[in-house]
């Protein structure tokens, strides 16, 4: 599946896919403000890339910079980038698109010069974690978060969530090789093509 991966996201591409939150396993509930409100928050905190196929937005990937406020982890003066959220068309899940979304953050937020990219998920049931397992993030041990949202219901629901994360200054020339080739499909966007096509001479 052929797709371009790029950071011009519309707020009203955004809520589109945002919404799938409402889906199992999270069946949150949000608001127009809400949506508003979150895509103000990535807009000026961090970035939001999307993934079109055939010119429709069918996923996308938010992060921000530095860890973020009321998480129990702790990076020292590292450079972090916090992985905030990643959003798949139902119709566009299991094919490889979540894995080239996040592939395509570990090769910029590498190219950026961030030492560390981490994530906060489900403890249970969540398919970005089993993606960045994939791609080389590991578990931050003995940390955990319980997190309370009001479900789509109107029932305020709690989940166990934990947290994970990757050494972006240990990717070795091979280590980052295999990462991008998941996303290679969109290496005519800028950044994912330059860092495809640098890596074996900016990695040491």
């Amino acid at each position: 599946m052929e797709s371009k991966i790029t950071d011009m996201v519309s707020f009203e591409d955004f809520k589109k896919i945002y919404k799938v939150f409402g889906d199992k396993p999270y069946e949150e509930k949000y608001t127009e403000e809400d949506f508003r409100e979150i895509y103000d928050y990535y807009t000026k905190n961090g970035r939001i890339f999307g993934a079109y196929a055939g010119g429709i937005l069918r996923g996308i990937i938010a992060v921000t910079y530095g860890k973020k406020e009321g998480q129990p982890v702790e990076f020292g003066d590292k450079k972090v980038l916090y992985l905030s959220d990643v959003a798949v068309d139902k119709d566009y899940r299991k094919k490889g698109l979540g894995t080239k979304l996040m592939a395509y953050v570990v090769a910029s937020g590498k190219l950026e010069g961030n030492n560390i990219i981490y994530m906060r998920t489900l403890k249970e049931g969540s398919m970005s974690a089993s993606i960045a397992k994939k791609l080389g993030f590991s578990l931050i041990d003995g940390v955990e978060q319980d997190v309370t949202t009001e479900n789509i219901y109107g029932v305020s629901q709690t989940k166990k969530n934990i947290f994970l994360s990757m050494d972006l200054d240990s990717l070795t020339k091979s280590s980052l090789s295999s990462i991008l080739f998941s996303a290679k499909d969109a290496v005519d966007d800028e950044i994912v093509g330059k860092t495809y096509e640098e890596s074996s001479r900016e990695v040491v």
